[in-house]
């Protein structure tokens, strides 16, 4: 049992279930910030996601990049077209797959993900006023945790990630 902030015992998972009712609206909030503060740019957020990933992990095919943002093949190449066409990604040779080229960021795409990036982080310098560094650790740590835990029971469960193939997904990768 734990003493929650009422002084009430409840049990542990109870808290634990708390954290995660926190996650979808969260997630939603973020989802409508990241949109509000790209209005008037020539980025969506599907396609700043792909060009976060791309300035994360370096050149990848459109099937690396669609495991790792959770999204379909199909999906991640309509967004690497409207990359391209508007001079943020280019694609290159792959040595490995001669169908499936590496995609990459031009000098425009990576000015443009850093301006993203720069904004961005200020915001949360202004969000993370007040905040424990240990808390934010802590929640690190508990997020990570259980994101371990359900992935290794989906897999347990059927023997797979949630998806066709393998790769990468958000959390395994994190640096």
């Amino acid at each position: 049992m734990v003493v929650n902030n009422t002084g009430v015992d409840e049990p542990l998972e109870a808290r634990l279930y708390e954290v995660i009712r926190y996650v979808r609206p969260l997630h939603q909030y973020l989802g409508k910030a990241v949109a509000d503060a790209l209005e008037g740019r020539e980025v969506t957020v599907p396609v700043r996601a792909v060009l976060e990933r791309l300035a994360d992990a370096g050149p990848q095919t459109v099937p690396q990049v669609g495991r790792s943002l959770w999204i379909t093949r199909q999906f991640v190449q309509r967004l690497m077209d409207d990359a391209a066409e508007r001079g943020l990604v280019e694609p290159a040779p792959n040595p490995a797959h001669k169908r499936s080229p590496l995609f990459r960021l031009t000098d425009r795409g990576r000015a443009e993900i850093r301006d993203i990036l720069a904004r961005e982080a200020a915001t949360l310098r202004e969000v993370a006023e007040g905040l424990d560094p240990q808390d934010v650790d802590a929640c690190v740590c508990v997020l990570a945790h259980v994101l371990s835990e359900f992935r290794d029971r989906v897999r347990a469960h059927d023997g797979s990630t949630g998806w066709d193939a393998e790769g990468p997904r958000p959390g395994e990768d994190v640096r």
